[in-house]
């Protein structure tokens, strides 16, 4: 991966990143005119998730990408340094004094990634189409492991938050989480692809090209729509609570864009250590995967759920305005250093 990298200066690193936010910036602001009526944020939602990040990651599965060696370190590495985001989120809500519903759905805010999004179409830019892989293979520890631990907290009840009877609530809604991740289109477009190229086979060559084609849509679309996200959650937002708009957030989201990164470095080092096969490369990649703003649809789990919304959205959104900094440093100090690090 390392041949793939010219990272520059960071003044190059963001001049490379800053079309991908000027398409969520686009998306933002025809959403704040209404150009793109709210009502149609969801359609648009829907085409990217349904088709073409579905296309996009069935043909990185096929591709072979997600077979690469020292993949489930990497994941470990990943998935350690989630939980301690989590961990730390769930801290800071109950000092803050949040019910558990809503400190659960900061914890998925603070450590849940906008990998699919803007992670994969902005990475794989700035890495090479061979970090794909890595950055696909997250969502799985994101998507079906922190998602459930969060919304199983969210659902939990301690005494003076009781609602309902049921004392297996947290329980279940695990269950439902998991339940509900595991109907995800965008873990099973990654594992047919990996079954595909598994047993060597190739699509017809006209559904190949029309498949080919809805994962080029994929990235315009999934930015563009990102924008229009942020966008309408910023735009619901007065209609929640006003001690949401007063809190401080600069906790989880300074954990979100520097802590992150740093964590997973540091568990990726520490397996390094007790022989686990990983690269260097490969750490980076999953690093800078961590250090990418939190994911936009959380702010609708939030909404379905019964949280603050705004004060997701708060989250969500000075996450994705402090990531073009943020993720250029990181760029910068990790590609620097990339050549001089050894296992």
């Amino acid at each position: 991966m390392a041949g793939a990298l010219n990272l520059g200066s960071m003044l190059d690193l963001l001049l490379l990143f800053m079309p991908f936010f000027a398409l969520v910036l686009m998306g933002w602001g025809a959403a704040r005119v209404r150009v793109l009526p709210l009502e149609g944020i969801a359609t648009m939602n829907s085409f990217v998730l349904f088709f073409g990040l579905t296309a996009m990651l069935f043909r990185l599965g096929a591709s072979g990408a997600l077979h690469q060696p020292g993949l489930p370190g990497l994941l470990l590495a990943y998935g350690l340094a989630g939980a301690v985001v989590t961990a730390l989120a769930l801290g800071w809500g109950a000092r803050a004094g949040l019910i558990r519903r809503d400190s659960g759905l900061v914890a998925l805010t603070t450590a849940f990634p906008n990998t699919g999004f803007l992670g994969l179409p902005l990475l794989t830019g700035l890495l090479g189409p061979q970090a794909a892989g890595p950055i696909a293979a997250t969502l799985i520890v994101d998507v079906l492991v922190l998602s459930s631990l969060c919304l199983a907290w969210a659902h939990s009840h301690p005494a003076g938050e009781a609602v309902g009877d049921d004392p297996a609530e947290a329980w279940h809604a695990a269950q439902a989480s998991l339940q509900g991740a595991l109907r995800n289109p965008l873990l099973w477009s990654m594992a047919l692809g990996m079954l595909v190229s598994w047993l060597g086979w190739s699509l017809p060559r006209a559904l190949d090209e029309t498949v080919r084609l809805l994962s080029l849509a994929a990235t315009p679309t999934a930015l563009f729509t990102l924008g229009t996200m942020l966008a309408r959650a910023q735009m619901q937002a007065p209609m929640q609570p006003k001690t949401a708009a007063r809190m401080p957030i600069w906790v989880p989201v300074l954990t979100k864009l520097l802590l992150h990164p740093v964590l997973v470095c540091l568990a990726g080092w520490g397996l390094a250590a007790v022989g686990a096969p990983l690269t260097p490369a490969g750490l980076m990649t999953v690093a800078l995967a961590a250090a990418l703003p939190s994911a936009s649809n959380v702010s609708m789990l939030a909404e379905r759920e019964g949280a603050n919304t705004a004060l997701v959205a708060r989250i969500i959104l000075w996450t994705t305005v402090g990531a073009l900094l943020t993720l250029s440093a990181w760029a910068s100090v990790l590609g620097g250093r990339l050549e001089t690090i050894h296992f």
